[in-house]
């Protein structure tokens, strides 16, 4: 049989899914490997409609990554002891055309996806506090009753994270945990609806204000993926990774800083190898001025590869594994890129643009490297009424002798109401398109999603 080039699965005793899929980085790791190309808008119910258009909208608990800020105290609408919450439940309606990304045979379905969250402070001190919170869902195909959430979703943004300050130290110390089963996040999953799997990531961080002008930030993260479907089992690993990241203050505007990382990947079987991936390379911050800040980043990254990733090929007459075996031996070496921009003109109006060249862990192969470039905007066009649109555009390409090599476009468009001081209602509307040059891996989505909200 000739083999197709890049129609290649993992290794693996379950009954295949007949479709070419790899496995994007951890969207929510920070370390070891820089920023994936998770999000594209607010594509499910979720406590962040109420970010950027109400003055008491709920936070992310983490920062939003290096020109992020902190939850302030007014965000918390209740307060119970010395514990300030803030809780919002939700009823959502999303239209898919393509729920199973695929090219062929496309099916389309209702889905109905009710949600709560909670996020909430205790200020144990001045110096001493814990912030925690929960985002809860559920998905329900009125068609295809298979697709149904197999457990309650978890957004990432569950967390708990302590945060003690002693003297010149800051010590932190977080947990996240969390179920999802949306393909998006994966740019290269095709043909399937659902990739459910469980994450946690736990650390410890500590941040040592040395003098006026010199920080250094050094901690351990240990990230671990389990995932519910047999077929994708060979995925399942974890990541222990340690970081240094020194910087220092040249002026009140300019930050500069190193950055690095030693990461060890660990996979529980043999089929998907194992890698020590060294990452090192300085950043710069600036506050150009009150309304513009800058993030910049590059340097080098090396993944060294235990041994090969085994995959076996797909016939394209059966659709049936076959005996074929080929190893990916390569190993990763070179530059990565990150850019942020973010620009505030107006009370009203504040957009970004982000800009990445990552290397990634695969599926099937040992890794690939991915390119994507993201805008994102935020216009308050009414006292009560917000327009967020999203633009993104990224390319990938894997390693091995039978490489892919793919580029995804999307665009989204969100529109939020206040009705009440308590209610929201959302208007969100998403298209998707993939291209590859892996058979039958092309795909288009639209995608319509409907929401209300309360907020307590």
């Amino acid at each position: 049989m000739k083999p197709i080039r890049g129609r290649i699965l993992p290794i693996t005793s379950a009954v295949a899914l007949i479709a070419s899929t790899a496995w994007a980085q951890e969207y929510f790791r920070e370390f070891g490997s820089s920023r994936t190309s998770s999000g594209i808008g607010r594509m499910s119910p979720g406590a962040e409609v109420f970010s950027g258009n109400d003055p008491n909208g709920l936070s992310p608990i983490d920062s939003m990554g290096p020109l992020g800020e902190e939850a302030r105290e007014e965000d918390y609408n209740f307060r119970i002891g010395n514990v300030d919450f803030v809780l919002a439940a939700g009823i959502g309606v999303e239209f898919n055309d393509n729920i199973m990304l695929s090219d062929h045979d496309r099916l389309s379905d209702i889905i109905l996806r009710p949600s709560l969250d909670l996020e909430g402070v205790w200020r144990i001190s001045e110096n001493n506090r814990i912030r925690f919170g929960v985002g809860l869902s559920y998905a329900k195909y009125l068609d295809h009753d298979e697709f149904d959430s197999d457990s309650v979703l978890i957004s990432p943004t569950s967390a708990i994270a302590w945060t003690l300050k002693s003297g010149a130290f800051t010590i932190t110390l977080h947990e996240r945990f969390s179920y999802q089963e949306d393909p998006f996040d994966l740019p290269l999953l095709s043909n399937v609806a659902t990739f459910g799997r469980w994450e946690n990531q736990a650390g410890i961080q500590v941040d040592w204000d040395a003098n006026e002008f010199t920080r250094v930030t050094f901690g351990y993260d240990r990230y671990d993926l389990w995932t519910t479907d047999d077929f994708y089992e060979s995925q399942d690993r974890g990541i222990d990774t340690v970081y240094l990241r020194p910087s220092y203050r040249l002026s009140p505007n300019v930050t500069v800083g190193l950055n690095m990382s030693v990461s060890n990947v660990g996979f529980d079987q043999d089929i998907q190898a194992d890698a020590l991936v060294y990452l090192i390379g300085p950043y710069v911050l600036w506050k150009v001025n009150d309304i513009l800040d800058v993030y910049a980043e590059i340097g080098y990254e090396r993944s060294d590869f235990d041994g090969g990733t085994k995959a076996t090929f797909v016939d394209p007459d059966t659709e049936e594994l076959t005996n074929d075996v080929v190893t990916d031996e390569d190993d990763s070496s070179g530059v990565y890129v990150k850019l942020e921009l973010r620009h505030r003109p107006t009370e009203n109006f504040r957009h970004k643009v982000m800009a990445s060249k990552t290397t990634e862990v695969g599926f099937g192969t040992n890794f690939y490297d991915l390119y994507h470039i993201e805008y994102t905007a935020d216009w308050k066009i009414g006292e009560n009424t917000s327009v967020s649109p999203t633009l993104f555009y990224e390319v990938y390409e894997t390693s091995g002798d039978l490489n892919e090599s793919a580029h995804r476009f999307g665009a989204a468009v969100g529109l939020y109401h206040i009705l009440s001081e308590h209610f929201t209602v959302g208007l969100d509307y998403r298209f998707l398109v993939k291209s590859s040059d892996v058979p039958d891996s092309d795909y288009y989505q639209n995608l319509a999603f409907l929401s209300l909200y309360y907020k307590f």
